[in-house]
């Protein structure tokens, strides 16, 4: 699953232009800036270390899904005032960059575990990588739990929502690439991103490691979002008996029972 040597040479060329860095602050931090695909982004030596390691690591579809979930949000940020003064840059090019290290499908990935859900694993590994590669002075115990938890919570909006705003910016960051065009986006910094970082591959891609997922550690998909994908690709699977359903009502073995009627007395 490892880009060629000259499928990367070519990535970087494409998505990063020759401008100097320059100073930004992101949130209550400073940055080294530099531009992406016409967007400009924080350039820390922790976001160089990442990016080469999604491009080094997945399939091209995923490695331009986890860069244009990065841009979108910081092209978001560049375009609000108030994002601006909130969001840790750094925080939410790590926490978008390294999502879904959980996806990896290598037999001997150091990322994907036999029995947690993906994006638990993902928020593992981001959180293992911060502490071997981040300056322990900059990533204290409130940055790091931000990354995870935006990682662990990313396939739960309904919950990020009410999280810290570095928490739920990471998470719709990362949905901005599902949808199309965002509103939060500029016309022009969309057609950007998506001319360097084209979208082709996602769906299949998604639709695939979700398969993928559900066959070889079904423990972990059983009551989760990623169930329906068993349900419907995967010979065999059968989340019954497994759901919090089931705890609630031992009895029933296939279908959840029909509504009851409720007669109104005369």
């Amino acid at each position: 699953m490892k880009l060629s040597n000259a499928a990367l040479v070519f990535a970087l060329v494409v998505s990063t232009t020759a401008t100097p860095n320059k100073q930004c602050s992101g949130g209550h931090h400073t940055f080294p800036m530099t531009t992406v695909a016409g967007i400009k982004v924080v350039n820390t030596p922790l976001v160089q270390k990442a990016r080469a390691l999604v491009e080094a690591n997945f399939e091209p579809y995923l490695v331009r899904h986890m860069y244009r979930s990065w841009l979108f949000g910081a092209a978001a940020v560049n375009n609000n005032a108030t994002l601006a003064s909130q969001i840790d840059l750094e925080v939410q090019a790590i926490g978008t960059l390294l999502h879904d290290l959980g996806w990896d499908q290598r037999p001997d990935s150091p990322w994907r575990s036999s029995d947690r859900r993906f994006e638990i694993d993902g928020a593992i590994g981001a959180a293992k990588f911060i502490r071997e590669n981040g300056p322990k002075a900059e990533w204290d115990d409130v940055r790091l739990q931000l990354v995870w938890d935006a990682i662990s919570l990313h396939g739960t909006p309904s919950i990020s929502e009410y999280k810290q705003p570095n928490v739920k910016f990471i998470v719709e960051s990362i949905s901005m690439d599902y949808p199309g065009p965002h509103p939060a986006l500029k016309e022009e910094d969309f057609n950007n991103i998506v001319e360097a970082f084209p979208q082709e591959g996602l769906l299949e891609g998604t639709n695939d490691t979700f398969e993928f997922l559900c066959r070889e550690k079904p423990i972990a998909t059983y009551d989760t979002w990623i169930e329906p994908w068993g349900v419907a690709f995967v010979d065999g699977y059968n989340p019954v008996g497994h759901r919090l359903f089931d705890r609630v009502n031992p009895n029933v073995t296939s279908t959840p029972p029909k509504k009851r009627r409720f007669h109104t007395p005369h």
